[in-house]
């Protein structure tokens, strides 16, 4: 699904917080993991630019907690995810962050624990739940690319066998002989259970991509969730779900992943 400039703006403009996200889904006929996607790389671009000045005010943050205001809130009128305000606050109070919310049940009953676990609930993108669904988004894409290999007979050397040989940069499969793809023959394919827009795409090419061209010759980046039609890279095919066979099962699954909240 390629998308142009204007929807892409319009749907960002239409993004407020998760609230949106069904409503928007349905007025541009799109799967609500693609619109989920967009919002979380608005929200972790605005947390970017705005993050080290509300850290700053930690303290203050603190004394408003002190005071009676919730975590969700404060959190909420300075714009930022909840997760990220209990991280201020618990390094005010001088508790360890990891260690208090991977054992928040073994703690006492009472204001802090209760606030905190309301926020983590409260945050889809930032909280320690968020990060795994995120996680598991990227092994259902790359299982369902490894079946869809296997249908068509192709073998290949996944991440995991390449980082056993030694190899630094890896792309999730390089493919044991070349496979045509739109009268390209690509060698490797890397996979993305994200939107595909020009800050991710471009931050992928430095990070990621380069090397696998240098290293492997010419492949395939799969967005699962859709891409801007602005992006591309020398030639490297560039797809998404609805590139690949219809009927797949996991593929509606990954489409639909975020309702499982």
């Amino acid at each position: 699904m390629r998308m142009d400039v204007r929807t892409y703006r319009a749907i960002c403009n239409n993004l407020q917080d998760i609230d949106d996200v069904k409503e928007v889904a349905e007025k541009y006929s799109l799967p609500m993991g693609t619109v989920h996607s967009i919002l979380n790389q608005k929200v972790v671009t605005k947390v970017k630019k705005r993050f080290s000045r509300i850290k700053d005010n930690s303290p203050r943050h603190f004394r408003q907690w002190q005071k009676g205001k919730s975590i969700k809130d404060i959190a909420k009128r300075n714009g930022i995810p909840a997760t990220l305000m209990v991280s201020m606050l618990l390094r005010e109070m001088g508790i360890p962050k990891k260690g208090f919310i991977k054992n928040i049940d073994e703690h006492p009953e009472g204001r802090l624990k209760n606030e905190v676990k309301e926020a983590l609930l409260s945050d889809y993108f930032f909280s320690p739940r968020a990060h795994d669904m995120h996680a598991d988004k990227g092994e259902l894409g790359e299982t369902i690319l490894a079946e869809w290999l296997e249908k068509k007979g192709i073998s290949y050397k996944s991440e995991y066998d390449l980082r056993n040989e030694g190899f630094a940069k890896t792309p999730d499969f390089l493919l044991n002989e070349e496979l045509d793809v739109d009268g390209v023959s690509i060698c490797w394919i890397e996979s993305k259970a994200l939107f595909g827009d020009e800050k991710e795409h471009d931050h992928y090419i430095k990070k990621q991509f380069r090397d696998y061209e240098e290293n492997y010759g010419t492949g395939m980046i799969v967005y699962w969730y859709g891409f801007i039609d602005t992006i591309c890279f020398n030639g490297n095919m560039i797809k998404d779900y609805r590139f690949f066979d219809n009927g797949m099962e996991m593929i509606d699954d990954l489409l639909h992943f975020d309702n499982n909240w």
